[in-house]
């Protein structure tokens, strides 16, 4: 964000001293023959002076292709900065959905281990119960899956 600031400023000052540059300046010889230059022309002299029309030299390539890489460098950075908030953001909902699969495992063990007869209900609203190898087996399966995906998830 400095060197945003920084650029807008060398900018602005690019531009005043090219306004500067464009000021009118008067040239005029005095009775002595030495040539004189000023913004003002000379007041209550007979003297009579020539306006200078005065330009600004064009650009430096140089110094264009510098400012035109230094604004490419900027732009390349805040893609990087978006590149890297967004995979941050990514990141912390992966883990969130993560977390959330882990509580939901470790709450079905846990209704698992501690009910008494467990038993589902299939589409025809029959109920069929567990046997306890069918139970143990789905115990360890949950244990499994949750050793393996919740390893860093508390």
């Amino acid at each position: 964000m400095n060197s945003r600031i920084s650029l807008a400023c060398a900018s602005l000052l690019a531009a005043l001293c090219l306004t500067a540059a464009a000021d009118q300046v008067y040239r005029w010889v005095d009775k002595d023959g030495h040539v004189h230059y000023s913004q003002t022309p000379p007041a209550g002299t007979g003297v009579q002076a020539q306006s200078v029309n005065m330009s600004a030299p064009p650009p430096d390539p140089v110094t264009v292709q510098n400012q035109q890489n230094l604004a490419q460098q900027l732009k390349d950075k805040d893609k990087q900065a978006q590149a890297a908030a967004e995979k941050q953001q990514q990141d912390a909902q992966k883990k969130d959905q993560q977390k959330k699969n882990c509580d939901d495992l470790r709450e079905r063990l846990a209704v698992l281990t501690q009910s008494g007869r467990t038993a589902t209900v299939d589409a025809q609203g029959q109920v069929n119960y567990l046997s306890d190898e069918d139970r143990q087996k789905q115990e360890k399966a949950l244990q499994d899956q949750i050793a393996t995906d919740c390893s860093t998830t508390k």
